[in-house]
């Protein structure tokens, strides 16, 4: 039964657009924990994709309550490429904070570097 679940996988996925990320631009990066993100992402796909979007799941996280020791610490920033009827593919980014003097700094990891 696992053989033919795999093989509804990956003829679903034989549909959808083959995505090819060319340069991925964060910034300001590094910068401070709370400073705004701009992301940008150069990418080409192998069909045309009618209303595909490209979706950060947390636009903001307020971190004034967390403690500091807590936030000093790695994680995942996911852009997915979507449309209304599929989900594309996730851009995948590591997320360091650490401390710096008296404040905390976010640096996001290029996925392609």
């Amino acid at each position: 039964m696992s053989e033919s679940k795999a093989g509804d996988d990956d003829e679903y996925l034989a549909q959808l657009p083959q995505v090819d990320i060319l340069r991925v631009d964060v910034s300001p990066n590094p910068t401070h924990i709370s400073d705004e993100l701009n992301l940008e992402v150069d990418f080409t796909v192998n069909k045309d994709v009618l209303d595909g979007w490209w979706e950060v799941q947390v636009p903001q996280i307020n971190v004034a309550s967390i403690k500091p020791s807590n936030l000093a610490n790695c994680g995942l920033l996911i852009a997915s490429f979507k449309t209304r009827a599929n989900d594309i593919m996730d851009l995948k980014m590591v997320v360091q904070v650490s401390k710096q003097g008296d404040t905390l700094q976010r640096i996001i990891y290029n996925p392609l570097e």
